[in-house]
């Protein structure tokens, strides 16, 4: 690749690539607060993080009643007590402002990256525009976004790694360390080491010439996740997901392949496209088989979508810029003065852009914005009445609800069938919790086994279309979101 001149302009005129950067990074920013960031497992975060800042860690279950004083495997505690601060500190409107920021910054560093390769500005603008535009459906408070910035920094050192930069390898150890502790994604971000490191070995990297340091990346992250409170054996812990009859996939959206006739999977389908035309038009083998894999991955997990976007951004940014050389490989030379006046067009416009994305996007009332989001996602009423009626109770909430109920249940002593870990829980309360949800044969036998004070579920599950009601439950409250049952109304 030939590196791209400019002829020369005013310092004080902002680089092409910087304009992009801006720009993408306010209409992300206003995007994630107009969509909202309701997450029902920011409330089990939250939670976790504020044990571990009154010098807790748990290693067994504080929240459940079925799952109490089993195993727990703490993977993403940094994070939570990350998230806890600063909720704690600047509220959860604070919180929500601060994490807005995680998509931006993660696309910003991708796309220096990218044009530091010597990339056509347009290349890279559309292949992290793509990306964004995928990303921006998965932003929310969760340790999750903060893996994509991880993925963003891994990425963007391989494509700058060459063997006499090898020593760079020796920081995956203090990278891996502090990924480790953050989310459990550090084992895609492993995964991609040995991708690379394979291709390096039958000479298909800029690594080629220096193939020991490559194949040392992946012992030395490995080493990197040793440093957690889980030791070494933090590594065996992604092998809980590969079993692909595991409840979870069965039965959680994020974990379930993509829909296309769903308009919300449309941001995919394109990203998918623009890899199988751009994904090999002139473009290194490692950087195409890193963007087929994301798309692999999120075939199968939507929950993959912004990894994917990360990995496929470079392969999509060098095939479209092979692509503009090929329809045109010689760029006319401009005067000083056209130069100029182009680039204070292109400021011009990407102001009016960014102020138009985010007077669009921005909503007037934040805080009432974010109320608004949980208010249609979340059993708020429901359990404002829970707290009332059995503050203590056991409550068998809907599985995407769970977390909710303990972060606003926990404190006065309730507990949850189950919520959204379910990596943690065994497979076996997870049928029976479908049981009940599904009111199917012996389900009112599983409520009474576990002494459940409450059910709590969206109204078109079917326990709640009579089966609670001919069981004897007690119907305390219903609206067009929720529905609680009490064991009694006395």
């Amino acid at each position: 690749m030939r590196p791209v001149t400019t002829p020369a302009v005013p310092r004080w005129l902002p680089a092409p690539i910087a304009l992009h950067v801006a720009v993408l990074g306010a209409l992300l920013y206003a995007a994630f607060l107009s969509k909202g960031p309701w997450d029902s497992d920011y409330w089990w975060h939250i939670r976790t993080g504020e044990l571990i800042s009154e010098g807790q860690f748990p290693r067994t279950d504080p929240f459940s009643f079925t799952w109490a004083g089993m195993p727990w495997t703490l993977h993403e505690w940094l994070s939570e007590l990350l998230i806890f601060k600063l909720v704690d500190g600047l509220g959860y409107v604070g919180a929500v402002l601060v994490f807005a920021l995680v998509p931006g910054i993660a696309i910003g560093i991708l796309a220096f990256a990218l044009h530091r390769l010597g990339l056509r500005t347009a290349a890279v603008a559309i292949a992290t525009s793509l990306a964004a535009f995928l990303v921006i459906p998965y932003a929310t408070i969760r340790p999750q976004a903060l893996s994509w910035i991880f993925f963003a920094v891994l990425v963007a050192g391989l494509l700058h790694l060459r063997p006499d930069r090898a020593r760079w390898s020796l920081l995956l150890v203090p990278f891996f360390v502090l990924w480790a502790n953050v989310h459990g994604l550090w084992v895609v971000g492993l995964a991609v080491l040995v991708v690379y490191a394979v291709l390096t070995v039958v000479r298909m990297t800029p690594m080629s010439p220096a193939k020991g340091w490559a194949l040392a990346m992946i012992p030395l992250a490995m080493l990197g996740t040793a440093f957690t409170p889980e030791g070494p054996s933090l590594l065996l812990y992604p092998l809980r997901y590969v079993d692909a009859g595991d409840w979870g996939m069965a039965n959680i959206t994020e974990w379930q392949s993509p829909d296309f006739h769903d308009p919300a999977h449309l941001p995919f389908l394109v990203f998918m496209g623009a890899v199988a035309i751009f994904g090999r038009w002139r473009v290194p083998w490692w950087m195409s088989l890193l963007a087929f894999m994301g798309v692999a991955m999120t075939l199968l997990a939507l929950r993959n979508g912004a990894v994917a976007a990360i990995l496929g951004a470079p392969a999509i940014a060098v095939g479209i810029d092979a692509a503009l050389r090929d329809w045109r490989p010689d760029r006319p030379e401009r005067s000083p003065r056209i130069a100029r006046q182009r680039r204070l067009l292109e400021v011009v416009v990407a102001g009016l852009i960014a102020v138009a994305g985010v007077v669009i996007f921005w909503p007037q009332d934040i805080g009432a914005a974010v109320r608004a989001s949980e208010n249609r996602e979340l059993p708020v009423q429901g359990v404002a009445l829970l707290r009332e009626r059995v503050p203590d109770g056991r409550i068998l909430a809907e599985y995407g609800w769970g977390g909710y109920v303990i972060g606003q249940m926990f404190p006065d002593g309730a507990r949850v069938m189950v919520d959204g870990r379910n990596d943690m829980y065994d497979d076996a309360i997870l049928e029976e919790y479908g049981l009940v949800r599904d009111a199917d044969p012996g389900w009112a036998d599983v409520a009474e086994r576990y002494e459940v004070d409450a059910l709590l579920f969206p109204p078109y599950r079917a326990i709640t279309k009579g089966p609670a009601e001919d069981a004897g439950w007690c119907e305390a409250y219903r609206d067009e979101n929720e529905v609680v049952y009490l064991r009694s109304c006395d």
